[in-house]
């Protein structure tokens, strides 16, 4: 949960000096990458996160990856085909599993999407791998703690923030083998398709990250080429795959042509690719049902129940037949489903950012039963809607209105208690949540976080 003695008292100060928005975090203090990333939809103020409060979910957060990272074994004797297949990989996708994770340790680096309501922390999504997006918003804290006001009350109440950007390369560097002090050349390298409209803001990467002695080029895969025992981008041979391309992109048509030739490079030892493709497999939605399942609570320590008992909140794969609810009662899924359709939301296992997610208090009841009804084959997840507690936020007049946050917290291997920083998506308060998202919604901002550093 936020803080809200340090957001009152913050807030008070900032009405009692008059600032508003545009004195908080002028045009000039935000990052080019920023504004290319995102234009001009960032949140005056950072949200403040108690030390009790950040130690807590940092704990939480590392038991729930141990916990994902031990179902294959504890539910499929070892095979993580079978996992795979069970938290619905199908196809290229399956192989591509087993060829880049099997027999390789799971990434550390990740992030975590959650909603705070009354009881504290909610998990959403458990993202892995390199793809996460959002990573560029702690920039927005560089900006903002130039202004003395802010700068002045961060230090009395012994308030820091993650450096993510950089945190981010020193976790590809160990996660890669690479050492401090090389300086290798990465190639951001982002799915054809999608690479038209981020060319742009991936460029202005290259600039940021020279200040932490790495080079950077953007790609997509058709740009790679293979010849004299590396990996090219043009004149450029590349050290480090720094992968933005997707599980979900290799059931497109053409996607093992593109992949295989940079996955037997790898193989070759002739570039590094951060993260292994095949990590997405544990970020999929039905292994949060797999873990919010009571059958399997007995498999798990009393500190990883208690973390999931906070965390999660009830998922349960689509699939005909019949589950168990909170209070342990046994119900048929499909009929409790339709039945209970304002309390629920449906989900793909796979995709990202909100697509196809389907909530069905915002849904007709003929649409969610036909919906519902056709996912019953295992491709989705119905989950409990969450209700988030609204954060208050400065707008743009000086007013403060309460808005919805969805926290996404960054886990990364070199951090601190593994904690990367966190990027806010931020909305004003609505009845109904789903997934908040700064390219569909206009209204949607983008936020940071500063955290007490000491209890």
């Amino acid at each position: 949960m936020p803080d809200p003695s340090l957001t009152a008292l913050y807030l008070d100060e900032v009405s009692r000096t008059g600032l508003t928005q545009t004195d908080l975090i002028p045009a000039d203090r935000v990052h080019p990458v920023l504004e290319a990333f995102y234009k001009d939809k960032f949140l005056a103020r950072p949200v403040f996160l108690g030390h009790a409060e950040y130690r807590r979910l940092t704990d939480d957060l590392g038991r729930l990856q141990d916990a994902l990272e031990s179902l294959p074994d504890k539910l499929f004797g070892g095979d993580l085909a079978a996992f795979a297949r069970a938290v619905g990989m199908v196809g290229d996708q399956v192989d591509l599993v087993m060829r880049t994770q099997a027999g390789r340790p799971v990434t550390r680096f990740g992030r975590a999407d959650l909603y705070a309501d009354a009881t504290g922390f909610r998990l959403m999504e458990y993202n892995m791998g390199s793809t996460v997006g959002l990573i560029e918003v702690s920039l927005l804290n560089d900006g903002m703690v130039e202004h003395p006001t802010l700068a002045a009350f961060a230090a009395e109440h012994g308030l820091g923030y993650v450096d993510t950007v950089g945190e981010s390369l020193v976790s590809m560097r160990q996660e890669t083998g690479l050492t401090a002090d090389e300086r290798p050349t990465m190639a951001l390298c982002d799915w054809p398709g999608e690479y038209p409209a981020n060319e742009a803001a991936l460029r202005l990467c290259g600039a940021l990250h020279e200040r932490y002695n790495v080079r950077t080029v953007s790609a997509h895969l058709g740009m790679l080429e293979y010849r004299d025992g590396r990996v090219w981008v043009g004149d450029d041979p590349i050290d480090v795959i720094y992968r933005i391309f997707m599980l979900e992109h290799a059931l497109l048509p053409g996607a093992r042509e593109l992949m295989t030739p940079l996955l037997d490079a790898a193989d070759r030892g002739e570039v590094r690719i951060f993260t292994p493709i095949g990590c997405e497999v544990y970020g999929s939605k039905a292994a949060l049902a797999l873990l919010s399942d009571e059958a399997h609570r007995h498999l798990f320590d009393p500190d990883t129940l208690a973390t999931l008992d906070r965390l999660l909140p009830w998922t349960r794969v689509t699939r005909p037949g019949e589950v168990t609810l909170e209070d342990g009662t046994r119900v048929d899924l499909l009929p409790y489903a339709l039945e209970h359709r304002e309390d629920l939301v449906l989900k793909p296992v796979l995709l990202h950012s909100g697509h196809g997610v389907i909530l069905g208090v915002d849904t007709a009841p003929d649409v969610w039963a036909e919906r519902v009804t056709s996912s019953m084959d295992g491709g989705a997840v119905l989950q409990r809607r969450l209700r988030p507690v609204p954060e208050p936020v400065l707008t743009a007049d000086g007013e403060v209105v309460p808005y919805t946050i969805n926290y996404g917290v960054f886990r990364m291997p070199s951090a601190p208690e593994g904690y990367g920083g966190t990027a806010l998506r931020v909305a004003p308060e609505a009845k109904n949540i789903g997934v908040l998202s700064i390219y569909a919604d206009p209204s949607c901002l983008l936020g940071s976080v500063l955290h007490a550093t000491k209890g």
